[in-house]
């Protein structure tokens, strides 16, 4: 030890490796503030604050943060993501366009914290984001993975490094090379087309996420096929860190053989270390963590002890993974993995962590890595050429091998296109890849450029073009006219029933037994149970008559849901078929599992709650969700289906189905008919429920002064009366259906109309009208608060109008042009 000059610090030398450290010990970290109280002695203590380790930081932080905030807000209306700015903030702050001995070039990249403090930072930032998407990857994806991932993931990886490795070593092989002499080292080939072949999850994920598209049926398959991608390429490159280790361990002992290693020797005892860090944490760590989940109280939140003890031995997994000369993201990504996805104890990690870790700590690891970044040094043509032709040929190997397998699976073109962008895509972990391998030697700095500004262009042009060529909401066109109107007769209805929230169980089944099932008109109801998305990256739709998940299905809270409509299919067993899901998604993208279930499934007629709850006298509003609002009226939009939002008045005294029967009394509904295909659509599910000897139906027709005297009869008109006629019939055969045709000359006359029968009955169905231009509401759409109900629905449903009966509001199949 020695010590220094009069400001009485020493300085200590430590080697590793070679390698020699020297630190000013004790580090002051911290300023004496913007004004100081008064000047000290030491001049030292009186430089400028800025030159203070945290507030330079700080500094720094804020420069980037700011930065890249205002890329972003002008390059997302074009489609590009995040990552793209935050390359672009790092660029901006390189060598490019910071010279070298500048005083701004100083302060960014000073000396006496790069190799220490801004290194610890992004190394914590990038450990930090593997562990997160670890948290977040779902590996239900594995087990429930279809051949067709499976292919695609293993030929656009696996299958492309192994093509790459022939091209480049048979076929290129003076590539890198300059009348015979390399220019390039075979290391350095090597690296730049393994990882442009390499799909990660991570970066895949973040990408269909800012997309939109992790719900739709391509995106499903980009991330299954990322995480395929992922573990087969983690096992081989930890099997090739073994190996190289051995041959370094061989070489450095001179006389041992692979085949005579004794237990002794470090690869051995680092390769044990990393199968025994698996094991633990698929049989010590995993339990523990449900045994967390298990102590914590249902709808209560993990302690923060548990969450902060996880941190720790993610810190720790880092170190130890170093140690076994592995990356430092390889144990927190495995201890990740490890954690249970979803609420309680991911949705806690990831909310407390996610923010930091993804507005500030990962783009101030981008920028930091993206300061070597030099095109002053982008003189050579041999360099550029070799590096174009290196990155072309990956990205066009990887291509065609993610997009010949997925076509082979009968995808169609376009799709095999988008998917092979996706899978195309560098983010994050490329960028890490070549910063890591630029830091070790393994790239030279030329190298390092040209790579770092393929990624920005990467990043910056496969988003927007994905949004062109893939929309995902065109899966859910109704080219086949799946509504009730156009039902065979005596067919099975098929009704998909959405559920918010637990109170809306009971509303809903006591709907769809008034729907009349039978055994000869039966009725299959397909329940999906919605859920918020928190702390997972990928949508989980969870078939619960399948069982796919019995163990990590505890803490979704479907056991009331699937219950209760077990119950449903018992009480009507041989008429109505139930199948539950459980849909976790964030609610922006809610809509997507709607629809896609409601495809999938050829649904007639898709049932969503109202997005408010009334007490139980039905007379003051209880909640008002605005995002369950937002997902019935994407849903309206872009249903393949038939849509209902049933409003439901839990008034005192209102009676169920089942009540009525008891009580030898009959259920009343009134469908109240305007013209146009919503009502129609209505007035056949009205139709059908007075199939049912507990429910009455009064059919309210409403006709002007000026349709009876000029009989207006356009197309619409003609097929009104052709459905209205049937009604009529049906009346007059003494059914259980009543009909009665009211005049209505204007909307004040429909509006008294309404108040004089709003008490009559138990429900009303009515069409929505979207668009209608109709004598009996002009001038009430001006007054009309929620326009998914429609202008009837909208005013039978408002608080003001004292209507205490529930409203079924019916929106007919829209056909695609």
């Amino acid at each position: 030890m020695e010590f220094g000059d009069d400001r009485n610090h020493y300085l200590r030398d430590t080697w590793r490796d070679a390698n020699m450290i020297c630190g000013v010990v004790p580090i002051n970290p911290s300023s004496n503030g913007l004004w100081p109280s008064q000047k000290l002695p030491d001049p030292i203590a009186n430089i400028e604050f800025w030159n203070y380790m945290f507030p330079h930081v700080e500094i720094i932080f804020l420069i980037v943060t700011v930065l890249w905030q205002f890329f972003h807000f002008f390059l997302k209306p074009l489609g590009m993501t995040r990552f793209t700015s935050h390359m672009l903030t790092g660029i901006l702050l390189s060598k490019s366009f910071l010279k070298e001995n500048t005083p701004a070039r100083n302060f960014i990249s000073s000396e006496d914290y790069k190799e220490t403090l801004f290194g610890l930072v992004g190394a914590c930032s990038y450990m930090m984001f593997w562990f997160l998407m670890g948290v977040k990857m779902d590996l239900g994806l594995i087990r429930s993975t279809g051949r067709k991932a499976i292919a695609i993931g293993v030929s656009s990886v696996l299958l492309s490094i192994m093509v790459c490795a022939f091209i480049f070593s048979f076929i290129l092989k003076d590539v890198g090379t300059k009348k015979g002499e390399p220019v390039m080292d075979p290391f350095e080939i090597i690296l730049i087309y393994l990882i442009q072949c390499l799909s990660s999850f991570p970066v895949i994920g973040n990408l269909l996420f800012e997309l939109k598209l992790q719900n739709s049926e391509l995106g499903r398959l980009a991330m299954s096929s990322a995480v395929i991608s992922d573990f087969s390429t983690s096992i081989l490159s930890s099997v090739l860190v073994f190996l190289k280790e051995l041959k370094d361990e061989r070489t450095r002992l001179g006389s041992v053989f692979i085949g005579d290693v004794i237990v002794g020797n470090r690869p051995m005892k680092r390769a044990g270390t990393v199968m025994f860090f698996v094991l633990f944490a698929i049989y010590i760590f995993r339990p523990l963590m449900f045994f967390i989940v298990k102590r914590t109280p249902s709808g209560r939140p993990v302690k923060n002890f548990y969450v902060y003890a996880i941190i720790i031995l993610v810190f720790g997994s880092a170190i130890l993974a170093d140690w076994c000369k592995q990356n430092i993201f390889v144990g927190p990504f495995i201890l990740g993995l490890a954690v249970p996805h979803g609420p309680p104890l991911g949705s806690a990690v990831v909310q407390k962590f996610e923010s930091v870790v993804f507005g500030t700590l990962l783009p101030f690891f981008v920028a930091t890595s993206a300061e070597e970044v030099d095109t002053s040094i982008l003189k050579s043509w041999i360099d550029l050429k070799s590096i174009s032709i290196l990155v072309s040929i990956s990205f066009l190997v990887k291509f065609a091998l993610t997009t010949l397998p997925a076509f082979l699976y009968g995808v169609p073109i376009n799709d095999c296109i988008a998917l092979s962008l996706i899978m195309s895509f560098k983010g994050i972990f490329e960028f890490g890849g070549y910063a890591y391998g630029y830091q070790r030697g393994t790239l030279r700095p030329v190298t390092f450029t040209v790579l770092s500004l393929y990624i920005l262009v990467n990043s910056a042009i496969i988003p927007p073009i994905l949004r062109r060529i893939y929309d995902p909401s065109r899966m859910y066109a109704g080219y086949e006219k799946r509504n009730m109107l156009h039902m065979k007769p005596n067919s099975e209805l098929r009704i998909l029933s959405c559920i918010y929230r637990t109170d809306d169980i009971r509303p809903v089944i006591n709907l769809l037994e008034a729907t009349c099932p039978s055994r000869e008109n039966p009725v299959a109801t397909y329940v999906l149970h919605l859920m918020e998305l928190v702390g997972q990256a990928s949508p989980v739709l969870i078939s619960h008559r399948l069982q796919t998940r019995k163990s990590e299905n505890t803490s979704y809270n479907s056991e009331n849901v699937v219950v209760s409509f077990e119950q449903f299919h018992k009480d009507y067993f041989g008429s109505v078929f139930v199948s539950t899901y459980t849909a976790l998604s964030i609610p922006k993208m809610m809509h997507g599992d709607i629809c896609m279930l409601a495809l999938n499934n050829t649904t007639s007629l898709i049932i969503l709650p109202f997005h408010q709850t009334w007490s139980a006298d039905g007379s003051a509003i209880v909640s008002d969700s605005k995002m369950i609002r937002k997902l019935n009226k994407s849903v309206l939009d872009m249903s393949p289906c038939s849509v209902g939002i049933f409003v439901y008045r839990s008034s005192i005294g209102r009676r169920t189905i089942k009540e009525t029967a008891i009580n030898f009394s009959s259920y009343q509904v009134c469908m109240l008919f305007l013209g146009g295909k919503d009502d129609r659509e209505a007035l056949t599910l009205a139709r059908r429920m007075a199939r049912d000897s507990r429910i009455n139906v009064t059919v309210v027709s409403l006709v002007s002064s000026e349709q009876i005297s000029k009989q207006i009869a356009d197309w619409d008109r003609i097929l009104d009366l052709e459905l209205l006629r049937d009604a009529k019939s049906s009346a007059v055969a003494g059914g259980h259906i009543a009909f009665s045709e009211e005049v209505v000359n204007d909307a004040s006359q429909t509006s008294e109309l309404l108040k004089s029968i709003a008490n009559e009955y138990e429900l009303f169905i009515v069409g929505r009208g979207k668009g209608r231009k109709s004598v009996f509401t002009e001038g009430l759409e001006e007054w009309s608060e929620f326009e998914e109900l429609g202008i009837i629905g909208d005013l039978l449903s408002s608080q003001d109008f004292n209507c205490q009966a529930s409203v079924l509001v019916i929106q007919q199949q829209q056909q695609m042009i």
